[in-house]
């Protein structure tokens, strides 16, 4: 009896500046050089991706650069808030003294004065 065997070669990928089949060792050698440095250059990617702390400085940075060409506009719009904030104390303040002491039936100020105050505290 005899056993036939299959003599074919199984096909490989043929990847783009790589030989399907390597002709002499210095061939295998530069193909294995090739594939650890892109291997190499896969991890270190990957590990940039997964630090997370170096994420948060970089986009840290950048909003401070954002900021910095950013000047003009930050400060109206800090300014605006100032402004705001500056406005709403005085008219809290005015507000918790025209309770605390409301006008009076004073000789001294005119009716007009005490009606438009009774319209505007109501």
């Amino acid at each position: 009896m005899s056993v036939s065997r299959d003599t074919r070669e199984a096909e490989v990928p043929v990847t783009p500046g790589i030989p399907a089949d390597p002709d002499t060792p210095a061939e295998l050698r530069e193909r294995i050089d090739r594939t650890r440095r892109e291997l190499g250059d896969t991890i270190e990617e990957l590990a940039a991706r997964a630090d997370v702390k170096a994420l948060a400085r970089r986009k840290a940075a950048g909003a401070v650069r954002a900021g910095r060409r950013n000047t003009v506009p930050l400060a109206v719009a800090g300014g605006a808030v100032l402004a705001i904030a500056a406005a709403a104390v005085v008219l809290r303040r005015r507000q918790v003294l025209r309770r605390r002491y409301p006008l009076r039936r004073d000789p001294r100020v005119p009716a007009s004065v005490r009606r438009l105050a009774g319209r505007t505290a109501a």
